[in-house]
């Protein structure tokens, strides 16, 4: 095969099959991240002629850009994290910080101990730990967590979800002040 070819580019097989599975790529994943870092622009050239977009965030790791909305599996882990935050900011913790550093234990998880979230968790079907922990099993499996046992931490890749939210209060701050000069 020519050394230039495409297809002699390292790992190719198992990163285009991890990032065909939603698989987001970071530092931690080693050999892996490394060979899809060094050669970034030749597998973005390849898999855009296959038809997929990678995309390369601004925090180093690396995925295939999906469609426009959410899956209802992205829908759960974006509100599972959501809840963490809301929760470590009623805290007074620095939310990314704690996010970032912290390891959880799914005993000890905000998700079903008050009112409010219970009834955000039942409304996307989780009732018991076994759904959360079916949450952080997804997380995981989609590169944004990493598991041992019952504890978890998240992994860089967790900033797409802090993406998600702050264009989400950004897009809830420009309504709030479309209504005020509405009424001015």
């Amino acid at each position: 095969m020519n050394e230039k070819s495409p297809f002699a580019l390292p790992h190719l097989e198992e990163i285009f099959q991890l990032l065909c599975r939603g698989r987001h790529v970071c530092a931690e994943d080693g050999n892996i991240y490394f060979a899809l870092h060094d050669n970034a622009a030749a597998f973005g050239d390849l898999f855009t002629h296959l038809g997929f977009k990678m995309e390369v965030h601004s925090r180093d790791f690396y995925y295939f850009r999906g469609g426009k909305s959410l899956s209802a599996r992205s829908e759960k882990m974006a509100l599972f994290i959501f809840i963490l935050m809301e929760h470590l900011d009623g805290k007074g913790e620095a939310v990314e910080e704690g996010i970032l550093t912290k390891t959880f234990s799914i005993a000890d998880l905000p998700h079903l101990g008050s009112r409010r979230y219970r009834s955000y968790m039942e409304e996307i079907g989780i009732a018991d730990d076994d759904g959360l922990l079916n949450i952080v099993t997804n997380l995981e499996k989609f590169g944004f967590a990493q598991r041992k046992g019952d504890t978890f931490r998240f992994r860089s890749p967790v900033y797409r979800f802090f993406d998600i939210c702050g264009a989400i209060v950004q897009k809830a701050n420009e309504s709030t002040t479309d209504e005020k000069e509405q009424v001015l």
